[in-house]
């Protein structure tokens, strides 16, 4: 496992078994409830049959407020009332579920060699001469509990797999940017200096993020997905629908 490479696996089971002791409700270890009765009692939301617990939920709507506030500051609050942050939490945790059972349906696998790799490459860990510096990677990383470790690692996995699913669906599609296309977009922005292969490039990423963006709106369409949580809409987005009506 790759959490040989962010810290020896010492008292790993206990610590994990530790954790699930402590955090894990009874009802979730003896089976009650899951599948059967109230799931909106202990669901957010589920996706194809897989659920997002509330705990997760929770757990990554305060990642978020949390990284908002480090941003913002004491403006965050204001900015919350103005959002439906709480709904646009849970939309990207079903984003990131439908993805993954996507990959996985297509045997798409992430080995740990890739995921070191992707650390490896983090400018944070790099000497001055662009170099992985492990023993500065293992500084930084002292103070990080084993826990938080093995998320890190997770979310890597998840983001490797993901976009290689993104890239194995474009490659499927034959999305490409024709000679006429480029020439078109030099003539629409009156463009002088035309340099074609950066405008193609350009095109190119353009017309590959919205083939996936459609690919994405048209799979969460036709995927199985019942939320239990409830959200008020915030004021802004009230008054706009007003406005339209």
């Amino acid at each position: 496992m790759v959490m040989k490479f962010f810290r020896k696996k010492k008292n790993m089971k206990i610590i994990l078994w530790t954790i699930a002791i402590l955090i894990i409700p009874g009802f979730l270890i003896w089976g009650v409830g899951v599948g059967g009765g109230d799931k909106g009692r202990y669901y957010a939301a589920v996706v194809n049959r897989e659920p997002i617990t509330l705990r997760e939920y929770h757990m990554s709507l305060g990642e978020v407020e949390g990284k908002y506030r480090e941003i913002f500051g004491e403006k965050a609050a204001e900015l919350f009332k103005n959002m439906n942050i709480e709904h646009g939490v849970l939309e990207s945790m079903i984003r990131d579920r439908i993805l993954i059972q996507q990959a996985k349906r297509r045997r798409i696998r992430v080995f740990d060699s890739e995921i070191v790799d992707v650390i490896k490459s983090e400018p944070v860990f790099l000497d001055e001469k662009g170099r992985f510096d492990e023993a500065k990677y293992r500084q930084i990383i002292s103070g990080y509990p084993t826990e938080e470790l093995r998320k890190i690692e997770d979310e890597l996995r998840v983001k490797i797999m993901t976009e290689k699913l993104k890239e194995l669906l474009i490659a499927e599609s034959g999305v490409e940017v024709s000679d006429e296309e480029v020439a078109q977009y030099i003539k629409t922005h009156q463009i002088t200096e035309k340099d074609g292969e950066s405008i193609r490039r350009t095109l190119l990423w353009q017309k590959r993020e919205q083939f996936f963006n459609q690919w994405y709106a048209e799979t969460r369409k036709n995927a199985n997905v019942k939320i239990y949580l409830s959200f008020e809409e915030p004021p802004a987005a009230a008054e706009q629908q007003q406005g339209a009506d």
